[in-house]
């Protein structure tokens, strides 16, 4: 074989990459991206959970629904009939049906605090039969079904409702200065008048829990919660109060 020359063989090599195509270099840097990608970040949206701070009242259950009466349309014969029940106690189990119609326009918190399931209700009576005057009504709200516990731990709150017409209407009239005294024989620490729903609202403070006392006529409301139960779920039952009979089923 003959030798060639240096110059035929870059002829050669020319001629090869030009039998390529126009651009045959042009693809290098595209291969070179397909290879090399930008790393992907994954991107989550974070998810917003709340904690519930309250149950509402519609789903609590009432251990007394099932009392069967036969007088809601006659008050006289219903609070006869709810005292023929009495076993000694002056507070006598009875169903929110009777409560309502005894106690009319009588109101009830429209939730209650987290992990309340039960409500216990009775009426109190005095020795003659008629509704009692330090107490008419009382609500038990309870993490269990009603006195299968201690109370001192699934009585979470109680709300007791008074006929108390003349100081109801005092209060109303603004005639008479709120005062802590009002309350002086009770067995408090600490008291406070605080403003609930535009109705002067006094907060009695015990080592036991606090109470929240208010008047609309004719009923004075004390609701009392134990120390686990915070003064601010207090205020907000307060200020959501709502016509019993509306939470009937």
């Amino acid at each position: 074989m003959g030798l060639v020359s240096k110059g035929a063989l870059v002829g050669v090599a020319l001629l090869a990459v030009t039998a390529c195509g126009e651009s045959p270099l042009e693809s290098l840097g595209l291969r070179s991206s397909e290879w090399i990608n930008e790393p992907t970040v994954p991107t989550t949206q974070p998810v917003v959970t709340t904690t519930p701070t309250a149950v509402p009242a519609d789903r609590l259950l009432w251990a007394n629904d099932e009392i069967e009466t036969e007088s809601l349309g006659d008050r006289d014969a219903l609070l006869a009939e709810v005292f023929s029940r009495r076993q000694g106690d002056r507070f006598i189990q009875a169903s929110r049906f009777e409560i309502a119609a005894a106690m009319p326009d009588v109101a009830f918190p429209d939730e209650a605090p987290v992990g309340a399931e039960w409500v216990s209700s009775q009426l109190v009576f005095d020795n003659d039969g008629s509704l009692a005057g330090d107490t008419a009504a009382a609500f038990g709200i309870w993490s269990a079904e009603p006195y299968t516990r201690s109370r001192s731990v699934a009585q979470m709150v109680i709300l007791r409702v008074a006929v108390d017409q003349e100081v109801a209407d005092e209060v109303a009239s603004g005639e008479s200065e709120a005062s802590c005294a009002r309350f002086s024989d009770r067995n408090t620490d600490q008291c406070q008048i605080i403003t609930i729903a535009d109705r002067p609202t006094w907060l009695l403070g015990a080592s036991g829990g606090s109470t929240l006392v208010w008047f609309d006529s004719p009923y004075r409301y004390e609701l009392f919660g134990r120390s686990f139960v915070s003064d601010g779920t207090l205020e907000d039952m307060s200020d959501g109060m709502i016509p019993l009979d509306s939470l009937a089923p």
